[in-house]
């Protein structure tokens, strides 16, 4: 999360003094391989790091940042030049690093580095900063599943009415009965991810009986192709191909394009602005939302609400924008509504596949397997945006929509059917759920 800076940093430096075209080109690969480091680790991390219960409305929370970020720039692309924009983006970088300094690597990540005094300390300062006996319970559960998957053989702390470390040399051993209150699920959570206690220590006995194979680095990636990997790898990249193809990713770059061939004229560039804050309004959405109705239900109702906006431009292309269209019936406000609309459902939606790029993958294969989905994520977005044009000028705007609308219904009943709810749930017990 420090090194992701860096790139962030030089291009938009790059881009403020740039003095040809090749040099904004170069600053914006500069940017889109920032980019594209930067949404795995940040994810991993905060996926490793929240208790169950706040997993989702934290990791929920840079969709609203990001939303903002959006509408900022929109809006500093009509009040100001765009070398100022880019100095002004230039700050930010440094800004992070020196708050990202400030935090420690994730609990688990430490334990499967052998360090477990920092990884309690960390753990403690993640709680608030707290002392080692409040997060006794919460860390003893961390250091058995380390144990289990990661080959580790960190002495378990003894829990009983009074909580004390085992010192060194002792057998560890663990009170008859222990239940990890830190851990335990959220009595509201429903669906199909519930495990019982009997079906978790039957998956970490696998896990113990496995071999060493995961610390190979070729076996290492042999690991992506076992059910527990194949499964969320089957959520989390069509619903990143749901997301960018599902109308507004394509658009966006050619907003001011698509709203002027709806009539809107000059109006189209502050358009965008209104969009933007439409996004915020989503973003803000999935995070009051999420914790209390989950990202199932979250996602189906944004590709649903996608797909009828996409439907209605549809129509409103095809009566009014076709060839011999009846364009004295034409009424700008309409395509607009659906515009500013499908921009709502779109940032309800945008960050929810993030969220299980943070959650559902073991811990074995996590970064291989969110770096790759990052990356399938940018590869849509670009095959998104860059074969729109040719969509829209071999099948006309009508015709692009239909394939939206499509997309978003096929999505729609994917997400139904495949995707399971995740909410209140452990790591470990995800795990646990996509290798049975």
């Amino acid at each position: 999360m420090i090194l992701v800076n860096i790139p962030f940093l030089a291009g938009w430096l790059l881009y403020c003094f740039s003095t040809s075209i090749t040099t904004l080109f170069t600053a914006n690969i500069i940017l889109g391989m920032g980019i594209g480091f930067m949404e795995a680790p940040i994810m991993t991390y905060l996926g490793e790091t929240c208790q169950p219960h706040l997993r989702a409305l934290i990791t929920s929370f840079p969709g609203i940042t990001c939303q903002i970020s959006v509408f900022v720039v929109f809006l500093m692309g009509n009040i100001t030049d765009w070398r100022t924009a880019a100095g002004m983006n230039a700050a930010l970088p440094i800004i992070t690093v020196l708050y990202t300094l400030m935090m420690p690597e994730t609990p688990i990540w430490l334990l499967s580095r052998g360090r477990y005094e920092d990884a309690e300390k960390a753990l403690c300062w993640l709680r608030g900063w707290v002392t080692p006996d409040v997060v006794s319970e919460e860390f003893n559960q961390l250091v058995m599943y380390s144990n289990a998957v990661n080959k580790t053989n960190f002495p378990v702390t003894t829990v009983g009415p009074v909580t004390s470390r085992t010192q060194e040399g002792r057998s560890p051993r663990i009170t008859e009965g222990y239940e990890n209150k830190g851990f335990e699920l959220d009595s509201t959570a429903t669906g199909d991810v519930q495990q019982s206690k009997a079906t978790m220590s039957d998956y970490q006995s696998e896990l113990r009986d496995d071999d060493n194979s995961a610390h190979c680095s070729l076996d290492r990636w042999k690991e992506m192709l076992k059910p527990q990997t194949l499964r969320p790898l089957g959520i989390v990249n069509p619903c990143f191909f749901l997301l960018h193809w599902g109308g507004l990713s394509s658009i966006k770059p050619y907003l001011v394009h698509v709203l002027q061939n709806f009539g809107l004229g000059e109006a189209a560039s502050w358009t965008t602005v209104g969009s933007g804050v439409t996004s915020v309004a989503g973003g803000v959405c999935l995070f009051v939302l999420v914790h209390w109705v989950g990202k199932r239900k979250l996602s189906l109702v944004a590709l649903a609400g996608s797909a009828a906006c996409c439907l209605v431009i549809t129509i409103y292309s095809y009566i009014v924008l076709r060839p011999g269209g009846a364009t004295d019936q034409a009424v700008p406000w309409v395509p607009l509504t659906m515009v500013v609309m499908l921009a709502f459902f779109n940032s309800l939606f945008f960050y929810i596949p993030w969220n299980w790029l943070s959650e559902i993958f073991p811990f074995r294969t996590r970064g291989i397997s969110s770096g790759f989905s990052a990356a399938m994520c940018y590869v849509f977005l670009f095959a998104a945006s860059k074969t729109y044009l040719d969509m829209e000028q071999n099948l006309q705007i009508y015709g692009s929509f239909l394939i939206f609308t499509a997309i978003n219904v096929l999505g729609f009943f994917f997400v139904y059917w495949r995707v399971p709810d995740t909410e209140g749930k452990t790591l470990v017990e995800i795990e646990a759920y996509f290798s049975r």
